[in-house]
């Protein structure tokens, strides 16, 4: 992925993140949408990236909707061996079947993303995993 591409896709999500913290509905749905047509452009392209659906998908609302991006994220970390992002991606998946009361798909999940992290050196969500596993 392109730095310069990163870069937008970091700019996006903080500007998302500020107009959901303002309450500024309009400004977030049109950042959205940017970053949507962001995905879709680089879809794909060398420059797809999994962190691209895997932001879209956080900044998704509808949870059906949001698992489709995942997925799509989480097939190309697959392609590229990335265990962090494959970790990551099953754990957003985890809380969002929690969300929608699908026990098996979201204990699947977070089990996947558990043994994904088993390879990483990221603690943080080591953790999160642990504590969304026990409530699950």
């Amino acid at each position: 992925m392109s730095s310069k591409l990163f870069r937008q896709v970091e700019e996006l999500a903080e500007a998302m993140l500020q107009a959901a913290e303002a309450d500024a509905e309009t400004q977030f749905y049109a950042l959205y949408v940017d970053l949507k047509q962001l995905c879709e452009a680089a879809s794909g392209k060398k420059s797809e990236h999994p962190v691209l659906w895997e932001t879209l998908a956080d900044f998704t609302e509808e949870n059906d909707e949001a698992i489709r991006f995942y997925e799509k994220a989480y097939l190309l970390a697959d392609a590229q061996k990335e265990n962090e992002y494959k970790a990551s991606i099953k754990f957003s998946m985890a809380c969002r079947f929690q969300e929608m009361e699908k026990q098996n798909e979201a204990l699947e999940a977070v089990e996947q993303a558990g043994k994904f992290a088993s390879f990483t050196e990221d603690d943080e969500l080591k953790q999160d995993i642990v504590e969304l596993r026990e409530q699950l």
